[in-house]
């Protein structure tokens, strides 16, 4: 299990002192259709779930709708795409 953002470590069943059991974090991972070259990556560990799908939500959060240069330079050197939330 993965630590929330600006704690050292957690054990199983603990609460965090953002609120909620560990259990009910979330991590986004950027997902490359190309995986074989570009795999998944973990990119923010330690989300509520509301925060997860606020992060998914931005348009900037997929090659598919970004408009930033970095989501452009990223899709023409990786490829499409987006990202995605899981639980830890």
């Amino acid at each position: 299990m993965q630590p929330a953002i600006g704690c050292d470590r957690w054990l199983p069943g603990s609460v965090d002192p953002i609120g909620g059991n560990v259990a009910d974090r979330y991590k986004i991972v950027r997902m490359f259709f190309n995986s074989d070259k570009f795999p998944s990556k973990a990119i923010h560990h330690g989300l509520t779930l509301e925060e997860a799908q606020a992060h998914c939500k931005d348009p900037e959060t997929s090659s598919k709708t970004c408009t930033k240069s970095a989501g452009k330079r990223r899709t023409r050197v990786c490829g499409p795409w987006f990202d995605g939330y899981e639980r830890e």
